[in-house]
C-alpha cells in the first residue's frame, strides 16, 4: 500500500487481491469453484480493505461468515480493524461472524518482522483506543476515509499531487541550473 503500484506488461495494476485469487484458483481450483472467489481491489490499506470488503461484498451479497487471512505480524491490527468496521452500525440482517487465520511471516528478515510487529502494535492501539471510539458508524468510517485518510481524501490527494509536481519542477530547475553552470566552467 505504501509502495509504488506494481504494473503488469499490459499497463494495468497487479493487485494483491488478484495475485491471491490466482494462487487460490491455481492451487485449490479443483475444490473451490471459480465463481466463489471474489476480489476487492479498491483498498490501499487495511482500514479501507475492511470497509470495502464489507460495503462491496458482504453487505451486498449477504455474507455473514467472513474469514480474514493475513500475516502473523499483521493479525492483531487487522483483527482490531475488521472487528471495528464489521460491527459498525448499521448492520443489516444478522450479525457478522468473523474468523481469522494467519500465514507465516515468510520472506522477511527477523529484524524486518520485529519492526513490522512494533508498527502493527501501535496501529492496533490507535484503532482500539482512538479510531473505533471516534468513528462509530459505517457513515462515520466513510467520512473518515473520504475526509481524513491520506489515500482517499480528495484535498489530500490533490495537495500531494501538487507537491510532487512542485518537487519535480524544483529538481528540473536545479538540474537545469547545474547544466547551465557547467557551460561556464573554465
Amino acid at each position: 500500500a505504501h509502495c509504488p503500484q506494481l504494473m503488469g506488461k499490459n499497463g494495468l495494476p497487479i493487485w494483491e487481491a488478484t495475485s491471491s485469487a490466482a494462487y487460490i484458483l491455481e492451487t485449490y481450483g479443483s475444490i473451490i469453484p471459480q465463481q466463489k472467489v471474489m476480489i476487492e481491489t479498491t483498498s490501499y490499506d487495511t482500514i479501507s480493505n475492511a470497509y470495502f470488503a464489507r460495503t462491496t461484498h458482504a453487505d451486498v451479497a449477504g455474507w455473514r461468515n467472513i474469514l480474514v487471512v493475513t500475516s502473523e505480524f499483521h493479525m492483531d491490527r487487522s483483527k482490531a480493524i475488521f472487528d471495528w468496521v464489521f460491527s459498525a452500525p448499521p448492520v443489516a440482517m444478522s450479525p457478522y461472524r468473523l474468523s481469522y487465520m494467519t500465514t507465516e511471516n515468510i520472506g522477511l528478515s527477523e529484524e524486518a518482522i520485529e519492526s513490522r510487529k512494533q508498527h502493527e502494535r501501535k496501529g492496533a492501539v490507535n484503532v482500539e483506543q482512538n479510531l473505533s471510539k471516534q468513528y462509530t458508524t459505517l457513515y462515520d468510517i466513510w467520512q473518515f476515509l473520504t475526509q481524513n485518510h491520506d489515500f482517499y481524501s480528495a484535498s489530500k490527494l490533490v495537495d500531494k499531487a501538487k507537491k510532487a509536481e512542485d518537487d519535480a519542477e524544483q529538481n528540473r530547475d536545479e538540474s537545469s541550473s547545474v547544466l547551465k553552470e557547467s557551460y561556464r566552467a573554465k
